[in-house]
């Protein structure tokens, strides 16, 4: 399936999100300011009416947050990098498309 403009454009935005956080220094200061902002693309792209959106941005959103949050517990931090790294994956299959 050929992926459209609007899949395309959300994949690439998902995509440097995500490199913002893996080439940040200070990653729970970084993780703060993109869970925001990936909350405002939820809203945006209206993903919460979606069964399939391209990207779940309110997922990704709650990713950040809990990494923004949970400084302390480094396993919960992994697991959710795990989840974010999928969403990285995805984000380059649709690219590539």
């Amino acid at each position: 399936m050929k992926a459209d403009n609007n899949r395309i454009q959300q994949a690439i935005i998902a995509r440097e999100i995500i490199d913002l956080y893996r080439d940040s220094p200070d990653k729970y200061k970084v993780a703060e300011s993109l869970s925001s902002l990936c909350f405002v693309m939820a809203r945006l792209t209206g993903c919460d009416k979606v069964d399939y959106p391209t990207i779940d941005w309110d997922d990704l959103a709650s990713n950040f947050d809990g990494i923004a949050t949970s400084q302390s517990d480094v396993s919960a931090i992994r697991k959710i990098e795990k989840d974010i790294e999928s969403v990285y994956k995805k984000s380059l299959k649709i690219i590539d498309q």
